[in-house]
């Protein structure tokens, strides 16, 4: 869809409390399954995986024995803790206060809880009573993008609306020994904890430069519910998916590339991207026929932190912001997540 444009602020981060070394995560995966049967090949995709280092919770409670309440309850009040640190940084960069949100939208499918984290952080912050709340926890991956076009939706009905969004997983939850396939080794090892807040609204909100929406796009693959999963067992949550996953963006390709074509009038100089993980994120840049610069600061935040969820996004765009592009530039805002969903925003870097 066309969209008034509005502007998102520079993000702030709240990772993981602890650094883990990325090389520990792997030998103790190989320590845990002395006889899988792939053992070999976990050994190998594990040692290709990029990275050194990883931000999660702590370790020893991560491959820790919990049952599923106290999973979740963990898990919840870490992320709700991280995403008031969040939201109040990123109104004190901006010099506003929380008593000037108008909306709040949350992305989180580990931190799923009723009452929801948007109504905690409503009570957290103390925000006024009649600001509206929009949660999802089912969108994982593409919640980043989503909770954006989220945004942009409100502001097309209130223009002088302030929103913050939050989006927030801690991965490391989802860690289970029960859970032994190649694709969930390889999840083990790439997962990492942020939780990130923005602001949107139909201004710039303080002198820094801004990401302006102008095109935001919604696609889901019919038949493909399969591919990415949560699954609960009495251990609590995991992630499951199929190998089938690997093609979604090249399934996407089509309803991608006809949309872009009939928005944009040229090349696009950057993006914010999250596919899911390095291989997809390859297939994606060649489906966009774009160079490997195009891709740089979504790999790195992959090599560097680890598949964070929807919030994988906000540190993407906060590498943006260290090393932005020109005034004018044109981006696109990339999601995909279970469902297989994704969510997409055409944009233009102002300063």
């Amino acid at each position: 869809m066309s969209c008034t444009p509005v502007h998102i602020t520079r993000p702030a981060l709240v990772p993981g409390p602890h650094v883990v070394d990325a090389a520990r995560i792997r030998e103790d995966i190989l320590a845990r399954n002395p006889d899988h049967p792939q053992r070999e090949t976990i050994r190998k995709a594990l040692t290709n995986l990029p990275g050194t280092r990883r931000y999660l919770a702590p370790y020893e409670e991560i491959v820790g024995e919990r049952d599923t309440r106290r999973r979740k309850d963990d898990t919840f009040d870490t992320v709700r803790r991280a995403a008031a640190g969040a939201a109040r940084a990123v109104l004190a960069d901006t010099g506003l206060a929380p008593a000037d949100l108008d909306c709040v939208i949350v992305s989180s499918a580990t931190a799923d809880k009723v009452p929801g984290l948007g109504v905690h952080l409503l009570n957290d912050l103390g925000l006024r009573p009649e600001t509206r709340i929009r949660s999802t926890t089912q969108a994982a991956c593409a919640g980043g993008a989503l909770a954006l076009v989220m945004a942009e939706e409100h502001l097309a009905r209130h223009p002088g609306h302030i929103v913050l969004v939050l989006v927030g997983e801690f991965l490391s939850a989802l860690y289970q020994d029960s859970a032994r396939t190649l694709e969930d080794q390889i999840y083990k090892a790439l997962w990492g904890d942020l939780v990130s807040a923005t602001l949107v609204a139909a201004r710039p909100l303080g002198p820094a430069p801004t990401l302006r929406i102008d095109h935001t796009w919604e696609y889901t693959l019919p038949g493909t519910v399969e591919r990415y999963r949560k699954v609960t067992d009495e251990r609590g949550d995991h992630f499951s998916s199929t190998r089938d996953s690997l093609r979604s963006v090249t399934d996407l390709a089509p309803a991608l590339r006809d949309w872009l074509d009939r928005n944009t009038d040229g090349p696009l100089d950057f993006g914010v991207l999250h596919p899911g993980g390095p291989a997809i994120l390859t297939r994606l840049g060649k489906v966009l026929g774009v160079d490997e610069e195009f891709v740089r600061h979504s790999r790195d935040v992959l090599a560097e932190e680890g598949n964070l969820g929807g919030a994988t996004l906000f540190s993407v765009l906060d590498r943006t912001h260290r090393a932005p592009p020109r005034p004018g530039a044109r981006g696109l805002v990339f999601g995909l997540g279970p469902g297989v969903t994704a969510a997409a925003l055409l944009t233009t870097w102002t300063a």
